[in-house]
């Protein structure tokens, strides 16, 4: 069966804004105990989100007012529509490879109506326990340096390609649409008939435009080469009009 895989983050590609920091301005970010912001230096974030979750229990905050929070989030201009277009055809399966967590993602899908369109989602694990929020890391993976340890985007996308490759469903494009640092690691995985959507004015479009450019080089003085078609996006209707033409 050929297919196409459209591939989205999650913060700032779906969702207009950062789901973690949303919940934080909760606790006010400037009492967070110093002792709490050290953890996103010496364990790394998701690390970090646990223990804000706790302090936010500690502080009276619900498990339902954080879930409310998430639900009022905007998604990005056009991106509803995007989505559900892609999906009209049955042409393009449809994944999220995101450093959120599993809860936000479903209940934020699942509030706008598109939780039926998404063939899979690729997050840390999450759940509550005791109106708690609990957080685990998505694999642990050392090799990717491009990556945090807890998610190689890229690693995740290549072994979902290869699962259904195993079960004959071959991808004939792949679409990889994102903003973040996290991003770069499976932008550079792509492949010349695929497509780089890369936000406007975010992180992502710097590391591309310096790796376009020969200025982005890996540890061992290598230079980052970007094969995939780079198409620059301010709105899901821009992404959706470019497919088409």
């Amino acid at each position: 069966m050929q297919k196409n895989l459209a591939v989205f983050d999650f913060d700032h590609t779906l969702l207009d804004d950062n789901s973690d920091t949303a919940v934080i301005a909760l606790a006010d970010k400037d009492n967070i105990p110093k002792e709490i912001k050290a953890i996103q230096h010496t364990e790394g974030w998701t690390a970090f989100m646990q223990a804000v979750f706790i302090h936010l229990r500690e502080r009276g905050v619900t498990s339902s007012e954080i879930k409310e929070l998430i639900k009022s989030l905007p998604p990005v201009n056009g991106v509803l529509e995007l989505i559900k277009e892609l999906k009209k055809t049955d042409t393009y399966d449809i994944i999220i490879i995101s450093d959120c967590n599993s809860i936000f993602i479903k209940i934020w899908l699942e509030s706008h109506g598109i939780d039926k369109f998404i063939t899979k989602t690729f997050t840390n694990p999450s759940e509550v326990v005791n109106d708690t929020f609990k957080i685990f890391p998505y694999h642990h993976q050392e090799t990717c340096k491009l990556s945090t340890k807890n998610l190689c985007k890229g690693q995740v996308l290549e072994e979902f390609v290869a699962e259904q490759n195993e079960k004959g469903i071959n991808y004939d494009r792949i679409v990889y649409t994102g903003d973040g640092v996290n991003d770069f690691c499976p932008v550079l995985r792509l492949h010349k008939n695929d497509l780089a959507c890369v936000r406007n004015n975010f992180k992502l479009l710097e590391l591309v435009t310096q790796a376009k450019t020969g200025k982005s080089f890996d540890n061992s003085g290598k230079p980052h080469v970007v094969k995939a078609e780079v198409f620059v996006w301010d709105s899901g209707i821009d992404i959706l009009q470019h497919i088409k033409h």
